[in-house]
């Protein structure tokens, strides 16, 4: 995988969203291209990830897009304005889907863990929680830990990212709905 930064990667969003008419897609472009800043402030400020600018400005380019083929004299500074808007209110909308959903299970746990075992201990139990992964999930664990995005992980599987993050974090759920929790009154055995 090729290391994180601005020198490898290549902004252009005309492959997934053309609207058919070249000007337009420049356009387009170069609007895409000037909110792009934008885009890595929205998914820092409300996501509090980087790589989510990807999917941000995806989601706004492929708007942007669709109201460009409506409104095709549309100027530079109003696309540059929609596209930001876009960014904004999506990255608002999966903010507040992250706030409703419950930690039960998630980094909530994992903090409580850090605060209460010993280090040996918290190794143990990363281990065992580790072993019980499939090989495809401990590889996504392993590159998001060595600090890989979500596209590169994808990249080494020839797959899409979304496809990547959802499968991982299904095995997840799947695995930590398995697991005894401490204190469960369930019968072991």
């Amino acid at each position: 995988m090729p290391p994180n930064g601005r020198s490898w990667q290549v902004l252009t969003w005309s492959w997934a969203c053309s609207t058919g008419h070249p000007a337009s897609d420049q356009v387009l472009e170069a609007a895409a291209n000037a909110a792009w800043p934008h885009a890595l402030l929205c998914a820092w400020t409300f996501l509090y990830d980087h790589d989510s600018a990807y999917d941000l400005m995806d989601h706004a380019a492929q708007n942007a897009s669709h109201y460009i083929v409506r409104h095709p004299d549309v100027s530079l500074h109003k696309l540059t304005a929609r596209i930001k808007s876009e960014l904004r209110r999506r990255a608002r909308q999966l903010a507040a889907r992250r706030r409703h959903e419950i930690l039960y299970g998630s980094i909530a746990d994992l903090e409580h863990l850090l605060t209460t075992r010993p280090e040996i201990e918290l190794g143990v139990y990363a281990n065992e929680f580790f072993g019980q992964l499939s090989p495809f999930a401990q590889s996504i664990a392993h590159g998001r830990w060595l600090g890989y995005s979500w596209r590169e992980i994808a990249r080494s599987f020839e797959m899409d990212h979304t496809s990547v993050r959802d499968a991982y974090f299904r095995e997840l759920g799947s695995l930590q709905k398995n697991l005894s929790r401490p204190g469960d009154s369930r019968p072991c055995g």
